[in-house]
């Protein structure tokens, strides 16, 4: 890609942003260092690296930082796989002072190796490289929103679309406007095209940088996350996401499930199904390994009957290869589970999965993209934006499927792609009724002023939306701020049992009547209070002493279930906080409408403002006394 084939600002744009993404390695290989100290640096670059652009990169940062004797070397590997490295080896002959950038897929000779003073690996350009080059080369300044939706593309298309005087909105435009590709009809994506994982997608990337790393002897195995548990709801692309990592590690993938392994006989089958997926993927390391349903290994705590000698050798021979006693290098295992509290302990200590990460269901930005990618049409945001706020609540799963309807009415129709196509199949967001959003706004200033008087934390905000999608549960909320207690008081537990009972207490007291939008389903306030009074009362024998060992949230059920004197004594201490609760709305009442009416009419009433209205009436109040 010679420079004369790039607009002049681009190419300028380009390297600096690579050359942001280099100055890190290169700071950890002391080439800033104030003393002229010679060295031989190596720095091995991210997968399919433009080698032309890194050496661009490189002299410009020495040429910045006036550091002018170093000479720039390269290592290639052939498309064979075989790596020559004679010609950074003639220029450590030549020069004490030497940088040479070695491709991602490289074998370092051992003669190169020891001739190298370090050898450190070059991460991938991140967006806050772009957006520093942005403000040094163009003088522009992109949001953290623009930033966000820049990086659902490619970074070749990224920079292509950025052109002299051409504006941010504009540039976004251009890449949004482009039709959606596909290999084939299967679609493999990496990582980084996905969107939706959080704390999951920067594990990711952060172990695809260590494989690299160990891939090239930088670090050894025993500093590489190699076993992660993850957890989320359903559909939430947990294989697609495993399938992801093992594109962007640049590893095989091997998938497996209990039910898989079980299915093939008896007690010894099964453990020599499991064996042979772990030496598979050791064969192939650096692999990726993943189990889906690990909560049907269950736990030894809850092995009973005649199956608990079979499940306990099935945990035992699990654990053993997760232990990795037969040599594990080279293999991350990445479990999946829709129920965490179901797995035994063992498995998930360190050395084996002691990673957990919950992926949630996909945000608006993500159901967007996910839209996009499963419509396989050229829509713009104006069409999928409605699609993707009319979505919340929905799975990855939901929405591929949704994109298969829609796309199986344009065919029958003959036609392209129209947004609208998915609009009738999904209701659109419903407008809420006056009368719902202030049973709503009662429901959640009932929650803000038993929390505040009680002190369970600050609140960041109140919501009570005006429109609400047809599976969202979340229209009406309170955002809390809580402090971290290292040795928590049992009143702190109950004052949030409180608090959870506090809207309940407020429909009861203001509107004299209760909704069922405080119980009925699991994590609602009633389920949340229940089972802190089922840990209080089990776990810290409070009303009576007693003990039961808690591991999980099916442990709080069965012990309700089991023991009627916990099962009455939980309900008894639920009503005395209930009755606590309305005494502090009846006490506070003028308080809590003045909150809820104030919600009610902004939607969104940040936690500063509640605080100041609270204050202007308790001052009020006060001068009316005296």
């Amino acid at each position: 890609m010679g420079s004369h084939h790039l607009d002049e600002r681009r190419n300028a744009l380009e390297v600096a942003t690579y050359a942001n993404s280099m100055r890190v390695a290169l700071r950890r290989c002391g080439v800033f260092q104030r003393a002229k100290t010679d060295k031989a640096v190596g720095l091995t670059l991210p997968r399919d690296a433009d080698f032309e652009v890194y050496r661009a990169a490189v002299s410009l940062i020495l040429r910045e930082s006036g550091i002018l004797r170093y000479a720039v070397s390269s290592v290639h590997a052939s498309a064979r796989g075989s790596t020559d490295c004679s010609d950074a080896l003639k220029a450590l002959s030549q020069s004490s002072s030497v940088i040479v950038l070695i491709a991602h897929d490289a074998v370092v000779s051992d003669d190169l190796r020891v001739s190298l003073d370090h050898l450190v690996e070059v991460g991938r350009v991140k967006p806050y490289h772009l957006v520093l080059a942005a403000k040094t080369v163009l003088g522009m300044m992109i949001t953290r929103d623009e930033v966000a939706k820049l990086f659902q593309h490619p970074l070749p298309l990224i920079l292509a679309a950025f052109r002299q005087k051409r504006p941010i909105e504009v540039t976004l435009q251009k890449l949004a406007e482009l039709p959606q590709r596909s290999e084939g009809n299967k679609w493999e994506p990496r990582i980084e095209n996905l969107a939706g994982y959080g704390k999951a997608a920067d594990w990711a990337l952060e172990l695809a940088d260590d494989i690299s790393a160990w891939r090239h002897g930088s670090i050894d195995w025993s500093d590489v996350d190699s076993g992660l548990l993850l957890s989320g709801p359903p559909g939430g692309g947990k294989t697609l996401f495993a399938s992801a990592v093992a594109r962007s590690c640049g590893a095989a993938f091997f998938a497996a499930s209990s039910g898989q392994w079980q299915a093939q006989g008896h007690l010894g089958d099964m453990l020599r199904a499991m064996r042979k997926s772990f030496r598979d993927a050791i064969a192939a390391a650096p692999s990726i390994l993943f189990i889906d349903e690990f909560d049907s290994f269950g736990s030894r705590a809850n092995l009973r009957g005649d199956n608990a000698a079979y499940g306990l050798q099935v945990i035992n021979g699990l654990l053993e290869l997760l232990d990795g006693a037969a040599g594990r290098e080279g293999v991350v295992v990445i479990a999946a589970t829709n129920r965490p509290s179901d797995i035994d302990e063992a498995l998930l200590r360190p050395g084996r999965l002691d990673r957990h990460i919950r992926i949630p269901l996909p945000d608006l930005a993500a159901r967007e993209q996910i839209l996009r990618t499963h419509s396989k049409a050229n829509l713009t945001s104006e069409e999928l934006q409605p699609v993707a706020s009319a979505t919340s609540g929905y799975s990855g799963a939901a929405l591929r499927q949704l994109a298969r309807d829609a796309r199986r009415i344009a065919r029958k129709e003959r036609r392209d792609l129209r947004g609208s196509d998915f609009m009738t199949i999904v209701p659109p967001l419903a407008a809420l009724t006056d009368s719902e959003r202030w049973t709503a706004s009662i429901h959640e200033a009932g929650h803000a002023v038993v929390g505040l008087e009680l002190g369970v934390g600050e609140i960041e905000a109140i919501v009570v939306a005006r429109q609400a999608a047809h599976r969202d549960d979340s229209f009406a909320h309170v955002l809390w701020q809580r402090p971290v207690m290292r040795n928590r008081p049992l009143q702190s537990y109950l004052n949030e049992i409180a608090m959870l009972l506090g809207g309940m207490a407020a429909e009861s007291v203001i509107l004299e009547e209760i909704h069922d939008g405080f119980g009925g389903i699991e994590g609602s306030d009633l389920h949340r209070a229940t089972d802190i009074a089922t840990i209080l009362v089990a776990g810290h024998g409070v009303g009576e002493l007693c003990y039961y060992s808690i591991r999980g949230p099916g442990d709080l059920e069965e012990i309700r279930r089991s023991d009627h004197s916990v099962r009455q004594r939980v309900a008894s201490l639920l009503l005395e906080e209930l009755n606590r609760a309305k005494g502090i709305v009846q006490s506070r009442r003028d308080d809590l409408l003045l909150v809820s009416e104030a919600v009610l009419v902004r939607e969104l009433l940040p936690g500063v403002e509640v605080a100041k209205l609270i204050l202007a009436a308790s001052t009020t109040r006060s001068e009316m006394e005296t």
